[in-house]
């Protein structure tokens, strides 16, 4: 490995190159969009997408350019993975899992550790996965001389059968992280996902038998952070949750789309409209507008979330608990308009669309199947249960360490709306 120098991780590009940025991201969405329903169908490994999406350098654009990548930001590299989770949700979601395992590895490793994985996804275009779901304990972490031994199994792990490195959280008395590469012997892929929705994210079982961790592997950057580790390592949970939030926004912008693209080509009006197309029927133009405006606002408000959060990574060690609150409210927030829009698109559209939509052939229902999959990932009920506590008894949300309740937090004056 090679020593860090001080490089910021995500600075961004600037708007003209990030119009590029979009139109590569366009291009792929066009490729993924002509063959999505196709491909979910036959619920394969997306090897060949993940291939797509490093030949077109996506996989690097968070990486800094100093590492091979492109430099962009994490509102940047959100915006262009709502484009690819417009034209497919799961090849959506392994981009943005991607980029957030990349900021884990920031978070967690070391300069040193950071750089190895960055410059592997911005010199020769490694796919991150991770094996990090907290409410599946099934694996054993047991020490061996300075580093561990992983035995045992998880149920799902997004990503990891066509990962190039996979990042591995454990939990219990205390985390622990550790980075390891696919081909290490002992680790076998179930290749068994078969669900309703996000069909193409490999997220298959994972088992681990007497897996070598070795000791620069065991990520140790909150060992070495002079400020509060609690709200560093809460800065990962509150990008998932992001992740997710620009997930579900750019399906719901495929939906409308293709509901749209429906009406125009195949709709008819209903009879008692009174109007010779269905573009013309005024509920069907009262319908797309609620539910466009409605994922607008849903968009505009993971933006500024985003902001913040990129506000309370670049703050570093002087991040105060009252910032990360307030960030995780506007978090929370974002989380609830996106859930509840989006599952309004895919429901509503059918609506618009007619029976003769719910064809097999037109394929509207994968948005459904794909939404519905994912937004049960977490329930939306706790997060907007902290959005009311703190308005109701001004409250703050805190960093919640698996398998324990939040630590509390003083009221704070004023409030985020």
């Amino acid at each position: 490995m090679t020593t860090t120098t001080a490089v910021a991780p995500y600075p961004g590009v600037s708007a003209e190159e990030f119009a590029r940025w979009r139109r590569i991201a366009d291009d792929v969405a066009a490729k993924l969009a002509a063959t999505a329903l196709e491909r979910d169908r036959a619920n394969a490994t997306p090897v060949a997408e993940v291939a797509l999406l490093r030949e077109s350098g996506l996989l690097g654009f968070a990486t800094p350019a100093e590492f091979g990548g492109a430099g962009g930001s994490l509102a940047q590299a959100l915006e262009l993975s709502r484009v690819v989770a417009a034209a497919d949700g799961s090849i959506g979601q392994l981009v943005t899992y991607h980029y957030s395992n990349g900021l884990w590895t920031y978070l967690l490793g070391t300069a040193r550790q950071w750089e190895y994985i960055a410059r592997g996804v911005g010199e020769r275009g490694w796919f991150q996965g991770s094996v990090s779901n907290p409410r599946d304990p099934g694996v054993r972490l047991d020490r061996d001389g300075d580093g561990y031994r992983i035995n045992g199994s998880r149920t799902f792990a997004t990503g990891v059968a066509v990962a190039d490195y996979i990042t591995v959280l454990f939990y219990g008395d205390h985390a622990v992280n550790v980075v390891v590469p696919p081909d290490r012997p002992g680790l076998a892929f179930g290749d068994d996902w078969d669900n309703l929705g996000q069909r193409l994210t490999a997220s298959g079982s994972v088992t681990f038998d007497n897996v070598e961790v070795r000791p620069d592997e065991v990520l140790g950057g909150l060992a070495e952070f002079t400020g509060d580790t609690a709200l560093r390592d809460g800065l990962r949970g509150q990008f998932s949750q992001l992740v997710f939030v620009n997930l579900y926004l750019g399906i719901a912008e495929g939906a409308l789309s293709a509901a749209a693209a429906y009406v125009r080509e195949h709709g008819r009006p209903w009879f008692e409209a009174g109007v010779e197309t269905a573009v013309a029927d005024p509920y069907h133009r009262q319908l797309f507008g609620r539910l466009s405006a409605n994922v607008a606002a849903g968009i505009a408000l993971a933006e500024q979330a985003t902001r913040l959060f990129e506000d309370a990574l670049a703050a570093g060690a002087a991040l105060r608990r009252e910032d990360w609150g307030l960030l995780a409210l506007r978090v929370d927030q974002a989380k609830s308009v996106a859930t509840e829009a989006s599952l309004d698109v895919a429901h509503q559209l059918f609506a618009a669309t007619g029976a003769r939509s719910t064809a097999n052939s037109f394929g509207l229902d994968i948005y459904w199947r794909n939404l519905r999959t994912h937004t049960v990932h977490d329930p939306v009920a706790y997060r907007q249960r902290e959005i009311g506590d703190y308005h109701l008894t001004g409250t703050l949300p805190a960093p919640l360490r698996f398998g324990t309740t939040p630590e509390t937090t003083a009221p704070a004056t004023g409030t985020t709306s």
